[in-house]
Order: C-alpha cells, then structure tokens, then sequence
C-alpha cells in the first residue's frame, strides 16, 4: 500500500513538472520526464489490477446504480 501511495505522488509530482515544461518550452525535459512517468504508470499497473481493487470498483458502480433509482 505504501508503494502505492509513492507511486501516486511521484505520477502527480510529474506530471506538474510536464506541465512546467510545456509552458517554458523545454522539449529535452519534456521528453525525460513523459520516459519517467510511462516508467511509473507501467509499475502502478499492477497495483490497479489487483482483486481487491476490481471488486471496489465494482461494488462502487452497483452501489451507485441501486442509489441512482
């Protein structure tokens, strides 16, 4: 759960840097920085994959569905 939670954090921390970098034009970091976040997209993955995060989500679509009527 804790590599998780880091993996998250450095995707959002990134992903404002990507940001940083398209508003100052920088392609070389650009280009460094998107490597690095497929890298922890790709190892976060498994983590979304698993069982028990399946059944949240479906248990969270049919909660939502019964409540909706």
């Amino acid at each position: 759960m804790r590599k998780k939670a880091e993996l998250i954090t450095k995707i959002s921390l990134l992903k404002q840097k990507i940001d940083q970098c398209l508003d100052e034009r920088n392609e070389e970091e650009f280009y460094r920085l998107t490597f690095e976040l497929k890298i922890c997209q790709r190892y976060l993955d498994p983590f979304m994959n698993s069982p028990e995060i399946r059944y949240k989500s479906r248990f969270e679509q049919t909660h939502d569905k019964f409540f909706q009527n």
